[in-house]
């Protein structure tokens, strides 16, 4: 990890993503060790120009934990399903080279960098609908995976 000792840069993506509703939702698992659905799903996507969700990922060296907000508010990363999706991200996560900003990241490194994410939808928490597809683009793109 090159500059990564310095801790003076922050690796940043911003994606924007449409939401969508389950017309019919799959309400259970019939496998769960592969994660098979009992029946399929079917969802409709909602135009993003009025239900959008916008969300960034930063990674840097000075950030001394990994950190969330939803809609201005923290919440906390401490629940197994954050930490789970935290790991398995940093277990994909690629080499990173960044010739202009000066940074170099090996594969093996991603696990000791800490992530923050800040994520607003211009509709309500808790709606019934599907936002998370802006929080992995973010992910995609600094990751590289």
């Amino acid at each position: 990890m090159a500059a990564a000792e310095e801790g003076q840069w922050v690796l940043m993506a911003t994606g924007r993503s449409p939401t969508n509703i389950a017309v019919i939702k799959y309400w259970g698992k019939r496998d769960e060790a592969l994660i098979l659905p009992v029946n399929d799903s079917i969802s409709v996507t909602l135009d993003p120009d009025h239900l959008s969700a916008t969300t960034t990922v930063a990674v840097s060296p000075s950030f001394p934990s990994d950190r969330m907000w939803l809609n201005g508010k923290e919440i906390s990363l401490s629940g197994g399903r954050f930490q789970s999706c935290l790991r398995e991200i940093r277990k994909r996560a690629q080499d990173v080279e960044d010739e202009k900003k000066g940074i170099r990241i090996k594969k093996e490194d991603w696990g000791k960098l800490h992530v923050h994410i800040a994520s607003y939808n211009n509709f309500p928490t808790a709606a019934g609908l599907a936002s998370s597809v802006a929080g992995l683009v973010c992910f995609g793109k600094v990751y590289y995976f």
